[in-house]
């Protein structure tokens, strides 16, 4: 299905839009990647949902324009869901896209529906240490060992060599986010032009600051809406930090998906599909 490209906040954007009934938008993660998530779209039955998928400001077939902070991110958002002519709908991100939907739902409660947080990291900055540390924990040791010579060697590598090495990290980093390695050709592309690294250096930088704020802190602790949040047991990203953010909103569910990882409905569709239809099916009954 062919997309769309619209101006939206004076960018232009690429959306999809499929089905009828309640709308859903998915938020893609990165930041600065593109939209890889009609496989989780898919769960759902566009029969009974609308499902809406973009990529934002900066990614592959959006404008690549700035500004590249998350008030504007969150902005981006709120106009797509007028120029669609929506009254409400639910939100769904996963990984960076987890935060970009908490971020929106908190500033534009009355918008939302429900989230849906997917393999997110919570707001406390601390997760960096411990996906480090469970990053490497979850290579076998032949791969660990080789990640952290490349990693001690790339500084004096140049041109093929040095592109050849990052590569590498790239593959030996990203097969940690799966619990069956057997899928890694499943994952999305993260390199090329399917990522803007500007992008995922200004938004990665900010995010820090804008989590540790009490002002965000206190805010999103006041909201009312359903909220799903779903974790991989397997992913290096600690859920604990999850579970945490979770436990201290007022109308949320925690669920952890066994033998999954980074991209849950890569390990375990099944259940993924599962808690994801009766959480939306619960919702439509209130």
């Amino acid at each position: 299905m062919q997309g769309i490209i619209a101006k939206v906040n004076g960018v232009s954007l690429w959306y999809l839009v499929q089905g009828q009934g309640t709308p859903i938008v998915f938020l893609h993660g990165g930041p600065g990647a593109y939209d890889y998530l009609e496989p989780l779209s898919a769960l759902l039955d566009d029969n009974c949902f609308q499902l809406i998928r973009y990529e934002q400001r900066g990614s592959w077939r959006s404008e690549k324009t700035g500004p590249y902070n998350i008030e504007t991110f969150i902005e981006d958002l709120e106009q797509l869901r007028i120029h669609l002519g929506l009254k409400n709908w639910v939100v769904c991100g996963h990984s960076w896209g987890a935060s970009l939907a908490l971020v929106y739902a908190t500033k534009y409660p009355r918008n939302v529906k429900a989230l849906i947080y997917i393999s997110g990291t919570g707001i406390d900055t601390a997760w960096h240490l411990d996906y480090r540390e469970n990053r490497l924990n979850s290579m076998t040791p032949s791969d660990r060992a080789e990640y952290m010579y490349l990693r001690s060697a790339i500084a004096t590598m140049e041109g093929e060599k040095r592109a050849h090495t990052q590569h590498r990290l790239r593959e030996l980093s990203l097969r940690t986010d799966l619990f069956n390695q057997n899928n890694f050709h499943k994952l999305p592309r993260m390199d090329g032009q399917f990522v803007n690294n500007e992008v995922n250096q200004k938004l990665g930088a900010e995010c820090n600051v804008y989590f540790g704020s009490e002002e965000f802190k206190q805010a999103v602790a006041f909201n009312k809406f359903p909220s799903l949040f779903v974790h991989g047991e397997a992913d290096p990203r600690p859920y604990r930090y999850v579970a945490e953010l979770a436990a201290n909103l007022q109308n949320c569910e925690f669920v952890l998906i066994p033998h999954a990882g980074h991209y849950p409905w890569l390990d375990n569709a099944a259940i993924l599909k599962k808690y994801i239809n009766e959480f939306l099916s619960r919702i439509s009954r209130q």
